[in-house]
């Protein structure tokens, strides 16, 4: 926000990630959800990541570059973008709240991207095995808790939709598309998830986003 009459300037984002959703996607979804402009910069994993590996803190991706300076992790990205972007709440304990269903769901991501890159593998019975294990022991207590933390509310921090509600819309409709009928048992996740799915700036980006593997 400007001070003293001064002219708000919107800041230049650049974010620097592989040819493909994982980490890199919920970043654009709250991005496209604030309305904002970015550079997409997509490299190829195999044959450029060697080369922009050094050139990367801590040696890995997603990075934002806000007005040419980086921030690291994707969900550290996604909160500060929402503090700026007003898809943030104020109250404390409503926002920690809210790190800790990002965090959780953030955490399902080793077990999904062990799934995928057995698929992308070739190696089919463990692509299976890994699916069977994940849909029916890792991801429905994380699905039934974050149902019941929208026992009388409409979204996770409270009465407005934040970015903790456009990270998790972002990896859960991607995970419930690869096993149909995964969030039946969760029907106000699931409508949360439609929610977020549904925004007009959000199906826009679905429907014209680079087609990619995961």
């Amino acid at each position: 926000m400007g001070q003293g009459g001064a002219t708000t300037r919107m800041p230049q984002y650049k974010l620097i990630y592989f040819n493909l959703r994982g980490r890199g996607e919920p970043v654009r979804w709250v991005l496209v959800a604030a309305d904002q402009q970015f550079e997409d910069v997509r490299f190829n994993r195999e044959t450029e990541w060697p080369f922009k590996k050094p050139e990367m803190p801590y040696g890995k991706v997603p990075v934002l570059y806000v007005d040419e300076k980086p921030l690291s992790q994707s969900v550290a990205i996604c909160r500060y973008l929402g503090r700026v972007h007003g898809l943030a709440v104020d109250d404390p304990w409503e926002a920690a709240k809210g790190d800790e269903v990002a965090d959780a769901v953030h955490d399902l991501l080793p077990h999904a991207a062990q799934m995928v890159y057995a698929k992308l593998a070739g190696d089919v019975e463990k692509a299976k095995m890994l699916a069977t294990e994940f849909y029916t022991s890792t991801l429905p207590p994380v699905m039934r808790e974050l149902d019941r933390r929208l026992d009388g509310r409409e979204w996770f921090c409270g009465d407005k939709m934040t970015w903790v509600d456009v990270f998790a819309a972002c990896y859960l409709s991607q995970l419930s598309s690869h096993h149909e009928g995964s969030l039946e048992a969760v029907p106000r996740l699931k409508s949360l998830v439609e929610k977020v799915v549904k925004l007009p700036k959000i199906e826009k980006w679905i429907r014209e986003r680079p087609d990619t593997p995961m």
